[in-house]
C-alpha cells in the first residue's frame, strides 16, 4: 500500500504492507468487545444489576420466540 501526500511543492510517500486478514479480524473483534463491554457497563450503571438481568433475559426470550415462529 502506498500513501502519497502532496502539499504545494513537497511530496511525502509512505509504503507499507497491509495487515494480514487474521490480524485485522482479531483487531475488529477486540474493538467490538470493547464497545459491548462499555454498553453493558453503562446499562449496569443506569438499570442496576437486576434491571440488566431482566433486560438480557427479555432479549433472550424474544430471540427464542422469534426463531421458533419464523
Amino acid at each position: 500500500m502506498r500513501i502519497t501526500w502532496k502539499h504545494r511543492d513537497r511530496s511525502i510517500e509512505f509504503e507499507r504492507q497491509p495487515l494480514p486478514p487474521e490480524r485485522f479480524a482479531a483487531l475488529c473483534k477486540l474493538a467490538a468487545l470493547m464497545v459491548v463491554g462499555t454498553v453493558l457497563l453503562a446499562l449496569v450503571h443506569m438499570l442496576d444489576i437486576w434491571g440488566l438481568v431482566l433486560t438480557l433475559a427479555g432479549m433472550a426470550l424474544y430471540k427464542l420466540v422469534r426463531e421458533d415462529f419464523f
